[in-house]
């Protein structure tokens, strides 16, 4: 963690509070106290971008904040897997939370592919699995995925797409954490 400290109020950590399962009345802050052997960058669990959110800002939040965030689908969805403890981060810089406005550009992408080449290099993985969080993330990913592998000198990046844990998918994983969790288990399957 101490590594990460440059990225600690936009990135986090896949690994929540202890709990049989996560609801929204789950505490999901990002739990205190030593996370050294949990945490690890086997897997790296990206999202399109930061949201806006009115919670103050504090270190490791971002997929972590309340039940409006719907994030406590994603402690369900990790829980008791090799995922967890996983770094979290988000492949755009921009906060917004209407992604119909969200900057697309070559530029703006290829920007912050280099900010995600230096979180990966500074987490210190070696050929991460890299967890897509929905549609637009895996597009926009899949368009600047070989310059990614370039940066990161691998031939090829692995990577999967999971479904987006947000209500407005709810369709998708009608609005249940525990659907959303079957839906990521079978996306991650033998991965």
């Amino acid at each position: 963690m101490e590594k990460m400290r440059r990225w600690e109020m936009t990135a986090s950590w896949a690994v929540w509070p202890p709990s049989q399962s996560y609801d929204r009345s789950s505490n999901i802050s990002f739990p205190a106290g030593n996370l050294g052997t949990v945490l690890h960058a086997r897997s790296i669990v990206l999202g399109l971008n930061r949201g806006v959110t009115s919670a103050e800002p504090t270190p490791w939040r971002n997929f972590h904040t309340g039940p409006r965030h719907n994030d406590h689908f994603l402690a369900e969805a990790f829980r008791d897997t090799s995922h967890w403890g996983a770094y979290m981060t988000d492949l755009l810089t921009e906060v917004n939370s209407k992604s119909k406005t969200l900057d697309f550009s070559y530029a703006t992408i290829r920007r912050d592919v280099e900010v995600l080449v230096e979180q990966v290099q500074a987490v210190d993985a070696n050929d991460p699995l890299f967890i897509v969080i929905g549609k637009k993330a895996a597009d926009a990913f899949k368009k600047h995925e070989a310059l990614l592998a370039t940066a990161l000198r691998l031939t090829k990046v692995r990577w999967v797409e999971i479904p987006h844990y947000s209500a407005s998918n709810g369709a998708t994983h009608r609005n249940r954490p525990a659907v959303y969790r079957d839906l990521v288990l079978e996306a991650l399957a033998g991965r």
